[in-house]
Order: C-alpha cells, then sequence, then structure tokens
C-alpha cells in the first residue's frame, strides 16, 4: 500500500512540474524590477521620475484576488516613456491592513488619491490600467479627475446590469467561487483561516494553479475576509456600472475571447463611444497573455 501511495504521489509531483514548466505564461513571466514603496496608505511599485519634464503618469491596478505582482515584468519597458506606478489595492497584497475594516469604492479612490498626493503626482496627468474589479475603481477616479485624465484602459472589466447576474461570476470558478460569492459563514471561516496561516494557504493555492506562476498563486492569499468580500460587494456585485459609464475620458475596453466574465451586450449598451476590443484566444487574464496590447495603444495614442 505504501508503495502505491509513493508512485502515486510520484506520478502527481511528476505531472505537475511537466504542467507548470511548460506554461507559456510561467516561462514568460518575471517580477517587476521596480522598487517598492509606501505611498500613503498603499504599497507601490514604483519606477520612478524619467528625468523628462511633466511625466505622463501610468497606473496599474490588479483585481480580486491578485496584488501588484499580478503584473510582473510584462510593463516595466513601459517606464521608459513615463512614470509607472503599480498599485497594491487597499487590504491586499502589501497594503494588507488587519484594522482596516471599510472597502467601499469611496475608501479604495481615497487611497489612490492620498498615495498619489503623496508622491507629488497631484497634478500630473495620468493613464490609468485596470484588470478586472479595480475597473471600478479606476472609472470612479477617472471621472472625478477628467481634467487630467488621459485613457482608461480596461481588462475583462465584470460589469453586469445588476447583482443578480454578477453572482453568475461563480459559475464560472466552479464549487468554491460559488461558496465565495454567497457570503455564507462557511466561506467567512475559511477566508479567515487562509488569513490566519496565509504562507501555508499560499503555497496550497500556488498547487493548485501549476499553469500559473508560483509567485502569484502565493500572493492570491494575502488579503483579509474584510477586504475579500468588501470589495467584492462594493466593486463588482453591488457597483452601479450606469454611473460611471459612458466616462467622461476616453475608455478603451479589452475582452478575451474565451472569457465568461461580464455582460458584453449590456457592456456595449451603456459605454458610449468607449473602445471595445475583442481579443481571440484569450481569456480573463487578456493582460498577461497580450501585454503587448497596452504599449501599443498607449503608443497610438
Amino acid at each position: 500500500m505504501l508503495i502505491v501511495t509513493l508512485l502515486i504521489v510520484a506520478v502527481v509531483v511528476i505531472v505537475w512540474q511537466f504542467v507548470h514548466r511548460t506554461s507559456p505564461l510561467v516561462r514568460r513571466w518575471s517580477t517587476s524590477s521596480f522598487p517598492r514603496r509606501w505611498a500613503g496608505s498603499l504599497s507601490v511599485l514604483d519606477s520612478g521620475p524619467t528625468g523628462h519634464e511633466n511625466d505622463e503618469v501610468l497606473v496599474l491596478l490588479h483585481g480580486l484576488g491578485a496584488t501588484g505582482s499580478y503584473f510582473g515584468a510584462f510593463y516595466d519597458g513601459l517606464s521608459r516613456r513615463r512614470r509607472v506606478l503599480i498599485i497594491d489595492l487597499l487590504g491586499f497584497g502589501h497594503s494588507l491592513d488587519e484594522e482596516q475594516t471599510e472597502f467601499g469604492v469611496e475608501e479604495h479612490v481615497a487611497a489612490l488619491d492620498q498615495a498619489l498626493a503623496t508622491l507629488g503626482l497631484e497634478s500630473s496627468d495620468v493613464v490609468v490600467a485596470a484588470h478586472s474589479m479595480s475597473s471600478a475603481i479606476a472609472l470612479t477616479w477617472a471621472n472625478r479627475n477628467s481634467d487630467r485624465v488621459k485613457r482608461v484602459l480596461l481588462w475583462g472589466p465584470p460589469i453586469y446590469r445588476d447583482e443578480e447576474a454578477a453572482r453568475s461570476i461563480g459559475k464560472v470558478h466552479g464549487v468554491m467561487g460559488r461558496l465565495f460569492l454567497m457570503d455564507s459563514g462557511w466561506a467567512e471561516r475559511a477566508c479567515r483561516a487562509s488569513c490566519q496561516n496565509r504562507d501555508v494557504s499560499g503555497r496550497m493555492m500556488a498547487m493548485m494553479a501549476p499553469r500559473w506562476p508560483t509567485r502569484l498563486g502565493h500572493d492570491a492569499s494575502r488579503h483579509t475576509w474584510d477586504a475579500y468580500q468588501g470589495s467584492l460587494q462594493s466593486l463588482v456585485l453591488g457597483f452601479d456600472w450606469t454611473e460611471v459609464l459612458p466616462s467622461s475620458v476616453p475608455v478603451t475596453i479589452f475582452h478575451g475571447d474565451d472569457d465568461p466574465i461580464g455582460d458584453q451586450a449590456y457592456i456595449a449598451s451603456i459605454s458610449g463611444d468607449a473602445e471595445m476590443i475583442s481579443v481571440p484566444g484569450s481569456d480573463h487574464h487578456v493582460a498577461l497573455q497580450h501585454p503587448e496590447l497596452l504599449f501599443q495603444h498607449l503608443d497610438a495614442a
């Protein structure tokens, strides 16, 4: 029996290693070279000033269950022409705060305002690029700062007509996804247990996702229950997208053809003149699968 068990374990390890090492994303992704610094209540990977007068600032915002590390070195090259800030959202990653309990859109927007002011960038021209959940932050902040926001670019925004429709996101993520979207006592206990043992839970998450860089799987546990549930509710399930769309600034929306998240017909109906770009062969992580899209669109703009 012991021999059979050891053989099964060996096969599992070999298969995991094969899938991991041959994953295109694992082979291409690497950690950003930008130094990390504090900007108000947020931790930021900051490329620093380019030395040019009137630097344009590019702000990158990650989605739910991720951190700023998600973007990796794919986007470091953008700093040749502009200052790049990769944000850990309030309550996530290195911006994790066990004492913070409110994670509504106002709290997230205020934290972004404070971060830019701390860095002396409160008057700079800004481009905001946001993945999934943080699309709500990007559009809200951009509309309030339309005098200096040049463009908003969104990857896979989770836009739905109402909360009931938005909860269909859970179906995409299987049983676990549905349980966490139910705001059940089970979900809270599971998340709090994960938060109390972040290193262990992070390693387990990395093991369950062999096609992903282990750093990204490990970082998926770097949040509190309040940050996860509060952000999910305020930025996805309960967010009224008609308050920010059509936007007062130019918007580009990238959507992977294989991405099941978001009601594309509804998005088109409320987005006004926003540029809608369908990306063949991509899923919800089009930002990692095709980072060149952002380069091309910034150059064109």
